[in-house]
């Protein structure tokens, strides 16, 4: 692939998925009982992991958001953060979904139902992230 090209489409992915978990974060963080809630509703985690979650993954993707758009050391590691959160984000909808549990996602602060379409939304966010963490490295350096 072109190098010009492959640089072009990263930055289009790192500013495509850090607007996300920036956006996902900020809503979080905002509002942690809310999203302790959600968390909660899932049943796949109880009592203080409830809890240590809502009150520790919004920093989590918030520092990942912010770590793709910088350069340096933090951005492969954040890559794989985000990934490995969306690998376990969309497993948890799926439980969800098959469990046939009636709950919004918590993802954006929306108390939509959870649906089909939003673990294929998750399933898209993935495509950047799998093409960062190949590619991210891999362009010649200045």
């Amino acid at each position: 692939m072109n190098a010009k090209i492959l640089r072009g489409l990263l930055w289009a992915a790192r500013i495509f998925v850090a607007a996300v978990f920036l956006y996902a974060a900020w809503v979080k963080i905002l509002d942690p009982r809310a999203f302790g809630r959600d968390i909660h509703n899932y049943q796949m985690v109880s009592g203080t992991w409830v809890t240590l979650t809502a009150l520790f993954l919004p920093w989590l993707e918030l520092w990942c958001a912010v770590a793709i758009l910088a350069v340096g050391p933090f951005r492969r590691s954040a890559w794989w953060l985000i990934t490995a959160m969306m690998v376990v984000f969309t497993y948890a909808k799926i439980s969800a979904l098959q469990r046939g549990l009636d709950i919004s996602c918590g993802c954006t602060g929306s108390n939509d139902p959870m649906t089909w379409m939003g673990v294929a939304e998750n399933l898209i966010l993935l495509i950047p992230c799998l093409f960062a963490l190949i590619y991210d490295h891999r362009w010649p350096k200045r």
